[in-house]
């Protein structure tokens, strides 16, 4: 993550030091192709990944799992997504943008025996789970809420710098027969917003034909709180009509948290969270 980080950087500071050789403005609502707002509703497609390692004093048990293989929770899931901008100034250089699309997924597994937890390297943790039925629900939605600067902009091209807020409510539930008592179980949520700084790439093939690139990322280490974000999206838009368009988009995220969680403010676990996602979007764009 730190690594991403570092080249999503190099690649800001070269964008923004090359830019300064060009003319200081190179488009205006008038000659650019750039909408002024749009919305773009569609169908995404996604393979999921996802690991918890979650320490429960209430019942004495630490899990450290992939939640795919352990549990059973199926690894592709097809959700709605929206994706929304608006430019509020003339020039349209200034703009917010936002997104949301959730998943929810639930399983089940019978274990016919029983299955040792491994302690944690600490030495916490531990347990068995089993025998009998484990059901498990695993759910998180995705809300990016940022502003966006585009600081490159004429009739082919639009660079665009930002930041703002990935919002993740994440629900995750395990009950069933944990240390041979029936129906108890283990639990976790997190809401805390990671903040990113993004940068973004459209290119006008036509006026028609629109590639877009963008990048997003974050990392922070504050006493007991830990997280990292990578969000990566590339999409291509045929707009044949005056405001009325399709596109068809791809994107992947990695996400790690790690926290104790009387201590940060929206976190409610002892451990780490982690998942990534690769998906395909196709959506209707309305524009004008």
């Amino acid at each position: 993550m730190k690594k991403s980080a570092g080249i999503l950087l190099v690649l800001f500071a070269t964008a923004v030091f090359s830019t300064a050789a060009l003319a200081a403005d190179k488009g205006t609502a008038a000659d650019t192709p750039w909408e002024k707002g749009y919305i773009n509703l569609g169908v995404y497609a996604a393979t999921l990944d996802s690991g918890f390692r979650l320490s429960d004093p209430n019942l004495g048990i630490g899990l450290d799992i992939d939640v795919e293989e352990l549990l059973k929770l199926k690894t592709s899931d097809f959700t709605f997504r929206i994706d929304a901008g608006y430019r509020f100034t003339k020039n349209r250089r200034h703009s917010v943008a936002f997104s949301w699309f959730s998943f929810n997924r639930d399983g089940t597994r019978n274990f016919t025996s029983v299955i040792d937890i491994p302690d944690f390297p600490d030495g916490s943790g531990g347990g068995t789970i089993g025998p009998g039925e484990l059901n498990t629900t695993f759910n998180f939605s995705i809300y990016k809420l940022v502003y966006e600067y585009s600081f490159y902009l004429d009739k082919r091209a639009d660079i665009h710098v930002g930041g703002g807020l990935f919002l993740m409510p994440i629900k995750f539930g395990i009950s069933g027969t944990i240390n041979g008592v029936g129906q108890e179980r283990v639990s976790t949520s997190i809401t805390a917003p990671l903040p990113v700084v993004g940068l973004g790439f459209d290119f006008a093939i036509t006026p028609q034909w629109i590639l877009k690139q963008q990048a997003d990322v974050f990392y922070l280490e504050y006493e007991n709180f830990k997280g990292g974000l990578l969000n990566l999206q590339f999409a291509v838009e045929y707009l044949p009509f005056k405001h009325v368009g399709f596109g068809f988009g791809l994107d992947s995220m990695r996400v790690k948290v790690e926290a104790e969680g009387e201590d940060v403010p929206g976190v409610d676990f002892n451990g780490n969270v982690g998942f990534s996602f690769v998906g395909a979007q196709l959506y209707v764009k309305a524009f004008f």
